[in-house]
């Protein structure tokens, strides 16, 4: 496949007849998840950039990026290289925390990037954080879980955690317990204790409307919630029972929202006063999927901890080295530091962002792409909102039902998107994407917008 010439190709409307027998033949003992209904990638036929091809012979155009985990689309030739080196060696995954694994008998002479290799790369993009230290597990919750692990051990206190409205943190019980983006991820599962959650401002008048301001008795003018919570006097915690404050520079899964510069330089500003440890939830927006390397350097604040995974293609956990246990047994786990082929791709991901200048290309697009999405929305009176910076960008339908016809449309035709909070349209292509892909997707969106 071609990606110069590339299109979309619909043999059969998806889901197909292969399609519908693969899902059939999966689902039998799969557990219920979240699975897309019809879309079935044919691993055995040919992709590139976001085109892939399913089942049935239809050649999809992918602006979803596997939840954002494939930043360079499909079978990017330096991914494909990389990959091929180490398909021969096992084990693939090894006891990491216990094994150092190397590649030759000099790092500085490495053919292959090792986990070593991709701490030092990940350092080298915090360095403006004044990060030290670097822990890789397997998926973003687990980088979240140690993230908290970090900062209870380091704090000694009450363990006080503070989170905000809409969040999406990850599916293991800790990180759980900080999710507020919808019930049905929490329901009889139980939480860790002393969680408080706050509004999550993406007001743009002042002052805002969504509670995130206050008035405060004995205290002139309005405050934020969190400063009222905190505050010795008035509060309701004293901020040395604070182990942390998490949050996410933009929120993924609950709905693309992008707060408010005030209401993030107040999270900022408060916990920089208090000495209470930052947690910036970069799982979905880092490693340039807004134009820079991490959202949070959208709005000038400093983070403590970083948590990363989708498209780095491993779980980490990135932070000042402070905050880290230096005892043995404190952070661990068996595959944790052990993942040779993911660890490879993911610094060879940074590598060629690095190269091909994929920030850059992920601000003009993504401007071309939110301009272009703009002009539908004059067009059609049922998107109410586009939002988005770089090529983390959204459109907000009047409702649900609508929002999920015009994906179900838009995939019928080949496009394939995902939905997010309650009735938001997300789009997720890979960080080199093209105009002439974004003009293509454009192109069926609108036709699935017309038929909704």
């Amino acid at each position: 496949m071609n990606r110069d010439t590339a299109r979309v190709k619909i043999k059969t409307p998806p889901p197909g007849p292969n399609a519908r027998k693969w899902g059939e033949f999966h689902r039998r003992y799969a557990a219920r998840s979240t699975y897309h209904e019809g879309f079935i990638w044919d691993r055995s036929q040919p992709a590139t950039g976001p085109f892939c091809t399913d089942v049935d012979g239809n050649v999809i155009l992918d602006f979803v990026s596997h939840v954002g985990s494939s930043a360079l689309g499909y079978n990017h030739p330096a991914l494909v290289r990389i990959a091929a080196k180490l398909q021969s060696i096992d084990p693939d995954r090894y006891a990491g925390c216990d094994f150092i694994g190397a590649w030759g008998e000099d790092p500085d002479k490495s053919e292959v990037p090792t986990p070593s290799h991709l701490h030092y790369k990940l350092m080298e993009l915090t360095s403006q954080f004044g990060f030290g230290s670097a822990f890789f597990t397997n998926s973003g919750a687990e980088a979240v879980e140690n993230a908290i692990k970090i900062c209870y051990d380091h704090k000694k206190n009450y363990g006080y955690g503070l989170c905000f409205y809409g969040a999406f943190h990850g599916r293991t019980l800790g990180a759980l317990s900080l999710n507020r983006s919808k019930k049905i991820q929490r329901d009889w599962f139980p939480q860790i204790p002393n969680i408080a959650d706050f509004p999550y401002c993406t007001c743009r008048a002042h002052p805002c409307s969504c509670g995130w301001m206050v008035c405060c008795t004995g205290k002139e003018g309005l405050r934020s919630r969190l400063d009222h919570y905190l505050d010795p006097d008035i509060g309701l915690v004293d901020p040395e029972e604070v182990a942390f404050i998490i949050l996410e520079p933009i929120q993924g899964e609950g709905g693309y929202n992008i707060p408010s510069v005030d209401f993030m330089k107040e999270v900022g500003r408060l916990a920089k006063k208090y000495s209470i440890p930052l947690i910036c939830d970069e799982v979905q927006t880092g490693i340039g999927r807004t134009g820079k390397w991490w959202a949070i350097e959208h709005f000038g604040i400093q983070p403590d901890i970083i948590t990363v995974a989708k498209p780095l293609r491993v779980g980490a956990t990135l932070g000042k080295k402070e905050l880290f246990p230096q005892e043995e047994y404190r952070i661990s786990s068996t595959w944790g530091e052990g993942n040779a082929s993911s660890s490879a791709i993911g610094y060879t991901i940074i590598e060629t962002i690095q190269k091909e200048n994929l920030l850059d290309n992920a601000v003009s697009l993504g401007n071309y792409f939110l301009g272009q999405l703009r002009g539908l929305q004059k067009k059609y009176p049922s998107i109410l909102e586009v939002r988005g910076i770089g090529l983390m960008d959204a459109i907000e339908i009047d409702s649900r039902e609508r929002r999920d016809e015009i994906i179900r449309s838009a995939f019928k035709r080949g496009l394939l998107l995902l939905g997010c909070g309650y009735k938001v349209i997300r789009f997720l292509p890979p960080l080199d994407v093209r105009r002439r892909e974004i003009d293509m997707a454009l192109e069926i969106l609108e036709k699935a917008l017309k038929k909704s």
